[in-house]
């Protein structure tokens, strides 16, 4: 689909986005050579528009704007198959020790093929651990290298840290590795091995670096990515605030408040308020975004909706990992801005991100009557779309369907959600966010470009893709021994030790 006249899509109908949610039938989309929407009508007035453009027609489908995967680390591979089961999150996060560096050039083309046949076109890819010491300058050019030959538009952060990357409050690791066992001490090695930036200016530096080969296609953008409050002094966080400001407002992602250990060190660490503190930095604002979010305090809520920042929720993800339920309803209840991510860490573990957003709308759901109930499905598309957008810095750009903006847009079959019979009143928007999964999505296309259609990746060597994943994560198994395996057993329950302690 590369017609020198453009391409017009066309199908049973076409909801623009979540501000104009109702279901223009017969209607499509002409795609510009650019890659931009140059118009939005009828089948017959477009045809008349461009009379040499390539015409693709899908029956029985929905046209839309792309989601937005707005937190996920580009793994391809799930935590449970890469051999980490669920359990409670600083003890998950210890478990990593029993596998070594995981070669990101192989793990996120296989992210990107299911993130595009779900009907995601564009994704914030989180800073991530499960790099070794020294490899982030190098993991960071495989990652980009990856997103933009899947054609996928993504937001890449670059990781920075500098405290208590074992056990946090940092305060409290000094006491942890003392009590440690010599044979566990020994597996520590060093706790705070140098994976991130451990500097402002080194972060910077790298941005910088990095933003020099930057493909010129624009899809892919840096974010400064500190990795969290217990894991980043004021010092770090107020020279990160100062270089994104330097650097044309650039966007800073990071985890926040995940777990209930984080949100009990934050007390300790923050006690005027984990945001408070934030703000008072200079970290908060519109090109801010915090996932997970899991538990905030009211005050926390207040500044987040006053500065806005935005908010990433991820539920499956803080449920499999013992984080809890983010108050979703009360987020949007005092106008803060939230997102959805599948932290590569689904419900079906499946990295459906339509599944994800079912999910979240479940879990806002206050059993009282004077509660405002779960998401509408416009205010839950948004999530997906239109918020999403936002966090990465791209409002106004992708997010709805509109002339001048991406055709970052997919195509979802309704004969599934449909199904065999469909009561008229209900709007498709409705239906769609109620019964629509992966399975439905037809086409992905983005910077008019289809990149996934009907089963089939036109750009992608799916079963080397497939090979290469299945590799890499053999070969991230090298430190295993039975030896090996005990020992991370044994820290795993030095750690639980420390945090049911406290």
């Amino acid at each position: 689909m590369n017609g020198n006249g453009g391409i017009i899509l066309t199908a049973e109908a076409l909801i623009a986005g979540a501000t104009d949610g109702a279901a223009r039938e017969g209607f499509g989309v002409l795609v510009a050579a650019d890659g931009r929407i140059a118009a939005i009508g009828p089948q017959a007035a477009l045809l008349a528009m461009a009379p040499g453009a390539e015409h693709a027609h899908l029956p029985d489908c929905v046209l839309l704007p792309g989601l937005v995967n707005a937190h996920q680390h580009g793994r391809g591979l799930t935590q449970l198959q890469l051999g980490f089961p669920d359990m409670i999150l600083e003890a998950w996060q210890t478990t990593k020790r029993r596998r070594g560096w995981l070669d990101p050039a192989a793990m996120v083309p296989l992210a990107a093929m299911q993130m595009l046949a779900s009907g995601v076109t564009a994704t914030i890819h989180a800073n991530t651990t499960w790099g070794a010491a020294g490899r982030q300058p190098d993991d960071l050019a495989r990652t980009i290298a990856a997103y933009d030959a899947a054609g996928l538009r993504a937001l890449i952060g670059i990781g920075a840290q500098d405290r208590a990357s074992l056990v946090f409050p940092a305060a409290d690791q000094p006491a942890f590795l003392a009590g440690l066992p010599p044979a566990l001490r020994e597996l520590v090695g060093n706790p705070d091995p140098p994976i991130f930036a451990g500097t402002a200016d080194e972060a910077a530096a790298l941005y910088d670096r990095i933003a020099e080969t930057l493909p010129g296609n624009g899809r892919i953008r840096l974010a400064f990515a500190p990795a969290g409050p217990q894991w980043v002094s004021d010092a770090l966080f107020t020279g990160l605030a100062r270089a994104a400001r330097a650097r044309g407002g650039a966007p800073i992602h990071m985890h926040a408040l995940e777990s209930v250990a984080q949100a009990a060190a934050a007390r300790h660490l923050y006690p005027e308020g984990t945001l408070a503190r934030l703000e008072a930095l200079g970290v908060l604002g519109p090109a801010t975004s915090l996932a997970h979010a899991a538990h905030l305090a009211p005050g926390d809520i207040a500044v987040a909706a006053r500065t806005g920042t935005r908010l990433v929720r991820n539920p499956a993800s803080n449920l499999r990992l013992g984080c809890g339920t983010a108050p979703l309803a009360a987020y949007l209840a005092a106008g803060v801005g939230v997102a959805v991510g599948t932290d590569c860490q689904t419900m079906d573990d499946d990295e459906d991100l339509w599944k994800e957003l079912r999910l979240a709308a479940r879990l806002a759901t206050v059993p009282s009557w004077q509660a405002a109930g779960p998401p509408d499905a416009p205010t839950l598309f948004g999530m997906a779309t239109l918020q999403g957008a936002a966090a990465m810095g791209l409002a106004g750009r992708i997010g709805q369907l509109a002339p001048g903006l991406a055709a970052d847009l997919i195509a979802v079959d309704l004969r599934r959600v449909r199904g065999v019979y469909a009561d008229p009143s209900v709007p498709l928007l409705d239906l769609l966010l109620a019964r629509a999964d992966a399975r439905d999505v037809r086409l992905t296309m983005v910077d008019g470009r289809v990149l996934y259609r009907d089963g089939r990746f036109p750009n992608m060597d799916t079963s080397a893709i497939a090979a290469a994943a299945a590799e890499a994560a053999a070969r991230a198994r090298a430190p295993w021994s039975a030896e090996r395996e005990a020992a991370v057993a044994g820290l795993v329950e030095a750690v639980r030790q420390h945090y049911a302690a406290r």
